[in-house]
């Protein structure tokens, strides 16, 4: 019986080289075959069994991709497989070990690679990551497609390949990023050095792609008490005062961010949010502000872990600052009536409460979404000092139980109710049951009524 030994191209065709031998002879003859099928073969040779029809590549035969390749290109494959596959011999003294150790170059690329992919876990910095992720996967290619057995890995190749591809993505993405940041205009640059010293550049770069830039004159509205305020301001230049029914609370300044709303507590609350309180420009040069979507911004700090991080502790830091501004205040003596500006700064507290709760039980979110909001939302009570009877005063004012609150689900017939959030009672009969948004928020009125209490200021 005559065996043959026949390496395969494809599904049909025998591959160039079939090595057969007799069982009379230990002689091997290679013969070539092209246009053979498995059928036509046996039929012409029925004495010879095929052992092995399998797709493979070696060192003599498999590495030529087609018959149609270049003499050359065979060549330079060829000698390229034999230096990276020549066993090399490891000068070890005999008395250590009389063995002989070998390796070859392809071995070592495999080693490269592991210990390439074993030192980024060492590392926090991105790029740096990324570019030795790159590297060791592109040695793990090399190993893989000339491996020591004399076959392509296609499996780990293609896979490397893949990997190869999704960090270069990256690394590029980082890179404009990194290139945009460091070509951003003075201003923006003094601006991340003074307030956003914590936050990486290529992050800032993005929190800076979705701001706008807008400015007030003097007297002009930022937004007013009771409006549903889609936007997160940071003043870049310029002066404005809050104000709760045209009591002056606090003034914000240069770094300072404007109706941030729970968001230095982890609240990542999209939509609209009713603003506690008026802001109005009082320089007397152009105020300009920086403005975010909130919407947008919300989207991004989920996105992006390191941003949201950084941002998060920049709005913490923002917090202290504004708490030292209407220390300023005080001690500036530009309140007049202090029991009354307590009183109206809790209230504002209170307000700003309830609109988060409104904002959390307004829009659809799944049950694991809300969960999470409820969550954040008692941390942000525990540092805003939100007790008890303040929470729940602030349910009743959106018209929500508190078996809804913890539940998680509110009831769709409850409605926005005026509630008295310093808790004397004292609130009309008329107005008990409802009232709209717009009503609670009468623009008209607050305009006016923040400007007259901003000139009394100045004068």
């Amino acid at each position: 019986m005559i065996r043959i030994n026949a390496l395969l191209n494809s599904k049909q065709a025998i591959s160039k080289l079939t090595c057969i031998q007799t069982p009379s002879s230990s002689s091997i003859i290679r013969i070539r075959t092209y246009s053979y099928s498995i059928q036509q073969f046996q039929s012409a040779h029925p004495r010879v069994q095929t052992l092995k029809l399998q797709k493979r590549f070696t060192a003599n035969s498999s590495r030529n991709k087609s018959t149609l390749s270049s003499p050359i290109e065979e060549a330079t494959e060829s000698n390229l497989h034999q230096l990276l596959l020549k066993p090399r011999r490891i000068p070890i003294p005999r008395w250590i070990t009389p063995r002989q150790k070998t390796f070859n170059i392809s071995e070592c690329f495999g080693h490269v690679s592991f210990v390439l992919v074993a030192a980024s876990y060492a590392t926090d910095d991105f790029l740096l990551l990324r570019s030795m992720a790159v590297a060791g996967s592109s040695a793990m290619l090399v190993f893989t497609y000339h491996h020591p057995h004399g076959r392509v890995l296609w499996l780990p190749f293609q896979w490397n390949a893949l990997f190869i591809g999704i960090n270069i993505y990256r690394i590029a993405k980082s890179l404009y990023y990194q290139h945009k940041g460091m070509n951003l205009n003075p201003e923006m640059l003094t601006l991340k050095q003074k307030y956003f010293d914590t936050m990486d550049i290529v992050d800032f770069a993005k929190l800076m792609e979705i701001a706008q830039e807008e400015t007030f004159e003097k007297n002009d509205l930022v937004c007013y008490q009771g409006q549903k305020n889609a936007y997160v301001r940071l003043v870049i230049e310029g002066k404005l005062n809050a104000m709760r029914d045209g009591i002056k609370t606090y003034s914000l300044e240069e770094g300072n961010f404007v109706t941030e709303s729970g968001l230095h507590a982890g609240l990542l609350l999209d939509g609209t949010i009713e603003t506690s309180c008026t802001i109005v420009a009082t320089s007397e040069t152009p105020s300009r502000c920086l403005k975010w979507n909130r919407t947008e911004l919300v989207e991004l700090l989920k996105a992006e872990n390191g941003l949201r991080r950084t941002f998060k502790a920049i709005l913490s830091w923002d917090i202290v600052r504004k708490l030292k501004g209407q220390r300023d205040i005080i001690t500036d003596h530009e309140i007049d009536d202090m029991e009354l500006w307590t009183l109206k700064r809790k209230e504002q507290t209170d307000v700003r409460y309830a609109a988060l709760v409104q904002n959390i039980f307004t829009l659809p979110r799944s049950e694991a979404a809300m969960k999470k909001c409820i969550s954040e939302l008692e941390h942000y009570r525990t540092i805003h000092h939100i007790d008890d009877e303040h929470h729940e005063m602030a349910l009743k004012r959106i018209g929500l139980t508190l078996e809804e609150y913890k539940a998680g689900k509110k009831n769709p017939t409850a409605v926005l109710v005026d509630v008295d959030m310093d808790g004397d009672d004292n609130v009309d009969d008329e107005n008990e049951n409802k009232v709209t948004t717009e009503e609670y928020g009468n623009r008209n009125a607050v305009i006016a009524q923040a400007v007259v209490a901003n000139n009394d200021t100045e004068s």
